[in-house]
C-alpha cells in the first residue's frame, strides 16, 4: 500500500509545483531605448499594444511573443491608449496631443492638439476612452475634461467643477462614466457629461486608475495602497484593507471575480473574489509598473525601464 501512495502523492506534489511553475510573472520583452513603457491595451489575446515615453508604440498581433514598433510621427511622452477594435485606436500624449488611428496602427494622425496661453504654464491630457465610434472623452490638467461627438473631428470642453489633475476616465456608455484624479477627486456622469457629480473618496492623495464592471460596480486605485471599491455607482465609496504603502497605479479585471493591480516597486496584487481582498503575488522585478491588461486567464504589464511582463496561469 505504501509503495502505491508514495508515487502516488509524489505526482501530486510534481502537479501542484508544475501549477505553480506556470502561474508566474515573466518578462518576455524589453524595449531597446529601456524608456517607461506607460500603458498597455489588448483587444483579445493576440492584438495587443504598448506605448511609452520618448514616442513608443508597439504592437503584437500574437499575444505578446513580438513586439513590432509602430511610428506615431511623435516623439514625446505616451500617457494612454484606448482601442475600440483591431482598427480603431486612440493615444493621447504629453504636450495635449490627441493620436488618432484606423488602420490597427499603422498610420497614426493628428486629431487634436490643446492650445493655451504660455501663462498658464504646461497643460496636457492624461487619459482617452471612447464608449462608441463617434463618442469620446480626453481628461488632463487643470481640471480639464474635453468631449467629441464626431469621432474626434471636434472637440469642445466640458465643466467639470475641479482644478485639480484628472488622471483617469473610463465610460460604459455614452452616458454613464467616471473620472479621477488628484486630491482623492472622483467625478460620475450620467448624461454625457453635461453635469458632472463630486463623489466623496475619504481620500486626499492622488488616484491613478479606475475599472468598472457592470453598471454599479467599479474600483480606484491610488497612493498609499489605496483601493477603493463601489457597488452603488458611487454613491458611497469604501476602502479595501490590502497589505501594502505602496502607490498603485493600475487595475484590471478579466470577469467579474479575476483582478490584478501594478504599482512601485514591481508590486502585482491578484484577487479572486471580486475585488474584495488582495493578495500579493511575485512579479520577479522591483521596478515602477504602470499598466495592466487582461484576457481571460492571460495578463500583460508595462513598467519602467522598457519592461513588458506576462502571467499565463489559473
Amino acid at each position: 500500500m505504501k509503495s502505491i501512495l508514495i508515487p502516488v502523492m509524489l505526482i501530486a506534489i510534481l502537479a501542484v509545483t508544475a501549477t505553480v511553475a506556470e502561474a508566474q510573472w515573466v518578462v518576455t520583452f524589453q524595449d531597446r531605448t529601456k524608456q517607461d513603457l506607460n500603458g498597455v491595451y489588448f483587444i483579445d489575446q493576440r492584438f495587443g499594444w504598448i506605448i511609452g515615453n520618448g514616442g513608443i508604440v508597439h504592437v503584437t498581433l500574437d499575444g505578446g511573443r513580438e513586439w513590432l514598433p509602430q511610428d506615431a510621427r511623435l516623439k514625446t511622452n505616451m500617457k494612454d491608449v484606448f482601442f475600440r477594435n483591431r482598427e480603431e485606436g486612440w493615444i493621447v500624449a504629453s504636450g495635449g496631443h490627441v493620436l488618432r488611428t484606423d488602420d490597427g496602427g499603422d498610420n497614426w494622425v493628428l486629431s487634436f492638439k490643446l492650445e493655451v496661453p504660455p501663462s498658464q504654464g504646461k497643460q496636457g491630457f492624461n487619459s482617452i476612452t471612447f464608449p462608441s465610434k463617434k463618442k469620446g472623452w480626453v481628461v488632463g490638467t487643470g481640471g480639464r475634461i474635453m468631449h467629441t461627438e464626431d469621432g474626434g473631428k471636434s472637440w469642445r470642453q466640458q465643466e467639470s467643477g475641479t482644478k485639480e489633475e484628472l488622471v483617469h476616465v473610463r465610460f460604459t456608455n455614452d452616458n454613464r462614466g467616471w473620472v479621477v484624479g488628484g486630491k482623492g477627486t472622483i467625478l460620475f456622469t450620467d448624461d454625457g457629461g453635461r453635469t458632472w457629480e463630486s463623489q466623496i473618496s475619504g481620500f486626499n492623495g492622488y488616484l491613478y486608475h479606475l475599472e468598472i464592471r457592470g453598471k454599479n460596480n467599479a474600483w480606484i486605485v491610488g497612493d498609499n495602497g489605496t483601493v477603493l471599491r463601489t457597488t452603488n455607482t458611487g454613491s458611497s465609496w469604501e476602502r479595501v484593507a490590502i497589505d501594502t504603502r505602496k502607490t498603485l497605479t493600475n487595475i484590471a479585471f478579466s470577469n467579474n471575480q479575476d483582478g490584478w493591480i501594478v504599482g512601485w516597486n514591481g508590486i502585482i496584487l491578484r484577487s479572486s473574489d471580486g475585488g474584495k481582498s488582495w493578495i500579493e503575488q511575485e512579479s520577479g522585478t522591483r521596478v515602477n509598473l504602470y499598466g495592466i491588461a487582461v484576457i481571460k486567464n492571460e495578463a500583460w504589464a508595462t513598467g519602467e525601464a522598457g519592461l513588458v511582463l506576462k502571467y499565463t496561469g489559473k
